[in-house]
């Protein structure tokens, strides 16, 4: 529900007298050759307001891989699954929030490389690189691989910007946080997921778990072995670097050894090369992988008919009718990863919660507490959600 502020009299005639002497200046003769004029940057913090100036449209930030091969194309379709879910929420519900327009703001977060995560969190927060300002960004959805999260969490936070990753699965993301933290996900957590893998081991004499040295792949392979191990499984341990494309040793050592199972924590198109190779070599065992790979694109159209018999880790949900209508409408193209379903509820749950604490001043500026924001986020509720939450 929108509050109204009540601003006093004196207040609204000074900001009346400031903007015409704002326009007469605007309107004189100028230089066009004048240096461009610095613009201070936005003050942002847990404490302090988010003031959306009247005009100026409500922004939802995406952070997600739009370039970089198949963590790319992931990133794409989970930032259009949640371009989905706003226009949806705004034919449902309206398309102001406030008098305010909503809009998106999509940047490309590197997945797992943090150098490209803290620089899209710079472009978002602070309007660095000279790109343009966001005195409406009211909350971020993504990032989107826990690599990035890791490495931006505490800017975000420090900012008073809510967080709603749709596919940051690592488990220390929640659990190490501070209990007042602004990082959210709508996806589940590895300690889960691997769990489930670590059980489908048990039974087979001879496993391989092989990771990537990420966050992500560092803990869903460690949550999978303790598990596995524990119900008496003999497991492997080996780790690639991500952008190897050729795997000759490893994937000698696993035959010779005999294998029965071999699972992989990481992103395509490692777990693609590594498959194709294995099967090359006549590896005739099972293979399996986590969600990073788990993908129409990036695993299952680059391997072929031999993708048949593989599996993946994790939990997708059938989309309804009308969500792949309206997504096919807007973008072109039916989604088949892993998240999209994830993304769409993140985007439902962070405008839900705008719509819930936002207030409106006289002056029309839509003014929102970022500690209220974060706190209707986590009191959500979603009983219709896409990914079943």
């Amino acid at each position: 529900m929108l509050r109204t502020l009540k601003l006093p009299k004196a207040l609204i005639l000074f900001i009346g007298l400031v903007s015409l002497l704002f326009l007469m200046t605007a309107c004189s003769d100028g230089d066009d050759d004048a240096p461009p004029v610095d613009v201070d940057p936005i003050t942002r913090g847990a404490d302090i307001p988010i003031v959306i100036p009247a005009g100026e449209p409500i922004i939802i930030g995406i952070s997600t891989a739009l370039t970089g091969g198949p963590v790319g194309v992931r990133g794409a379709e989970y930032r259009d699954a949640a371009v989905t879910s706003i226009e949806r929420w705004k034919a449902a519900n309206g398309e102001l929030i406030g008098g305010h327009e909503i809009e998106v703001h999509a940047e490309d977060d590197g997945c797992s490389n943090s150098e490209i995560t803290t620089r899209a969190a710079g472009h978002m927060l602070r309007g660095e690189d000279g790109h343009q300002q966001l005195p409406g960004l009211v909350g971020v959805i993504g990032p989107q691989c826990s690599g990035g999260v890791v490495a931006v969490i505490d800017d975000y936070a420090e900012a008073g910007i809510v967080m709603i990753s749709g596919s940051a699965t690592a488990t220390s993301l929640t659990d190490d946080q501070p209990a007042d933290g602004f990082f959210f996900r709508t996806a589940y957590r590895n300690d889960l997921e691997g769990t489930l893998i670590g059980l489908f081991f048990i039974g087979y004499e001879n496993t391989y778990l092989i990771d990537d040295g990420g966050t992500y792949a560092l803990d869903l392979a460690d949550n999978a072995q303790r598990v596995a191990e524990e119900g008496g499984a003999m497991v492997t341990r080996r780790s690639i670097a991500p952008g190897t494309v050729d795997f000759s040793a490893l994937v000698e050592e696993i035959v010779l050894d005999n294998a029965d199972v071999v699972g992989f924590g990481g992103f395509n198109p490692e777990a693609a090369l590594l498959y194709r190779q294995l099967r090359d070599a006549g590896y005739t065992g099972v293979f399996g992988a986590g969600d990073g790979a788990a993908s129409q694109t990036g695993f299952v159209d680059p391997v072929g008919e031999a993708a048949e018999g593989v599996l993946f880790a994790g939990c997708t949900f059938p989309l309804p009718a009308d969500f792949l209508a309206e997504f096919d409408e807007l973008h072109g193209y039916q989604p088949t990863a892993a998240f999209p379903a994830q993304y769409a509820d993140a985007a439902t749950i962070l405008l839900d919660a705008v719509s819930a604490v936002a207030e409106v001043r006289d002056d029309g500026a839509l003014v929102i507490d970022p500690i209220e924001l974060r706190d209707a986020v986590r009191a959500t509720v979603l009983e219709d959600g896409l990914s079943g939450a």
